[in-house]
């Protein structure tokens, strides 16, 4: 039998009965703080109060808020658009616009405008500008936060790679005084440098924050960001993570798409690697991507049999299922077996909400990079059939199924495929999502503590 449950409370549920005194805290940081940032891990309730200070805001103002609401597309189609504006709670004047679009004529129209408050959902997103030249996305946001009374950043992976992309969010949001602080001083100031090689020469890279970053952010977490992790009270149902391994062989195509990893210099560049890399996972699933005449083409290797298809395939007729995907290829592999199979299934998550409510058996197929925002603990396994190295995307992923408002434990599966050799190319990129939970895990633990 389906479970079926509430697939969220409303506001007015969280208003009259269900808030606890840690989004009252929020709400109260927020407002007093101006700007500031939800660091709570994903699931854990970051919208609502967000919208409560929205109203606290008003009152004091004595007026109706300007509000700009800015994200990537799917956090706002499937959160803020189809489970906050349906309520009719957000003010008259409040506006989404996505991180794609905020170009062009659309950011000169933004900051032209005098806003009251501005959301930035997902802020994580703008975590560029140390390591990496700032996004366009990125410098709206600094530009526009510089001029707004109330500035709040919403973010459950605030730290995904490294310790130093948290200072580039707050510098962007300008929180805590960031803002102040030159990013190129920032990377001389506060980072360790080391002397890396590429196709041009030698440079000096920032690998980490030096002791004068960490005490600079001791400060900033302190003063700009609330942070709060998964414990002991919130009694969650268990999450069980596990990867599955099969032996595969190690294909003509395999070997040649792992013969350009080797061959490439160690002073490539990390682009060049990625995409060698990416070769090689493809080959593990059975096709490849080539371009001819400016166009993407696939070559399916002959006769391979990807032992991913039968486990996805015996699990969905078992239960219900997101099965997260990396490259279109894969989609369209599991859609075709799941067809053969007569296996009920959808690609958007509104059809899967709707299904799940009224107690249809149904799995979900979906870009690993799309599970961001949406509650669906109407679901309870995801089965990653392929992963890229993107540590935010993972752990947004897990979190729509086991978060708050879910009453059965959930299960995360990983499917490897393992052609027997030193490389363990699928291995690796779960090996580095575990180390980079290791990292988000050690923030989360320091500053909650």
């Amino acid at each position: 039998m389906v479970a079926v449950i509430k697939s969220s409370i409303s506001y007015y549920d969280y208003d009259t009965r269900l808030r606890i005194p840690e989004q009252e805290k929020a709400e109260r940081l927020l407002v007093e703080r101006k700007h500031f940032i939800l660091g709570f891990e994903p699931g854990k309730g970051k919208s609502y109060p967000v919208i409560h200070a929205i109203k606290m805001v008003e009152r004091i103002k004595g007026r109706p808020c300007k509000v700009l609401i800015l994200s990537d597309a799917d956090c706002i189609k499937n959160m803020w658009k189809l489970e906050m504006l349906p309520q009719g709670i957000l003010p008259h004047e409040t506006y989404f616009v996505t991180d794609r679009t905020a170009i062009g004529a659309v950011q000169t129209a933004l900051l032209s405008k005098d806003w009251d408050i501005i959301i930035c959902d997902e802020c994580q997103s703008l975590r560029s500008g140390v390591t990496r030249s700032k996004s366009q996305y990125s410098k709206l946001v600094y530009q526009l936060a510089k001029k707004t009374e109330y500035v709040w950043g919403m973010t459950g992976t605030l730290s995904g790679n490294n310790n130093m992309e948290p200072f580039c969010v707050m510098h962007n949001l300008h929180v805590a005084g960031m803002g102040e602080i030159n990013c190129r001083k920032f990377k001389m100031q506060y980072c360790n440098q080391a002397l890396k090689f590429g196709p041009f020469g030698s440079f000096m890279q920032p690998v980490g924050l030096n002791e004068a970053g960490e005490r600079l952010m001791e400060v900033a977490y302190e003063e700009g960001v609330m942070f709060w992790p998964w414990d002991d009270k919130d009694d969650m149902p268990e999450c069980d993570i596990r990867e599955i391994t099969f032996n595969v062989e190690a294909t003509r195509e395999y070997k040649n798409a792992l013969e350009g990893i080797l061959k490439l210099g160690e002073h490539e560049s990390t682009t060049m690697k990625a995409i060698a890399l990416q070769k090689a996972q493809q080959a593990l699933n059975g096709f490849l991507y080539y371009d001819e005449n400016g166009a993407r083409q696939i070559y399916t290797v002959e006769g391979y049999n990807n032992p991913k298809i039968k486990y996805v395939v015996d699990q969905c007729r078992i239960e219900n299922n997101i099965i997260a995907y990396r490259f279109q290829e894969d989609g369209a592999s599991i859609k075709k077996a799941l067809d053969s199979a007569n296996i009920f299934y959808v690609t958007k998550i509104k059809e899967f909400k709707e299904y799940l409510q009224a107690g249809t058996k149904v799995c979900l197929i979906i870009q690993c990079s799309k599970g961001k925002a949406v509650n669906l603990q109407l679901c309870q396994s995801i089965i990653y059939y392929t992963s890229d190295f993107s540590f935010i995307s993972y752990k947004q992923m897990i979190h729509r199924c086991w978060r708050r408002g879910q009453k059965y434990a959930c299960k995360v599966t990983f499917l490897i495929n393992d052609p027997g050799d030193k490389y363990k190319v699928e291995l690796k990129i779960w090996s580095s999502l575990r180390t980079k939970q290791t990292v988000h895990d050690a923030l989360m633990s320091i500053k909650c503590a």
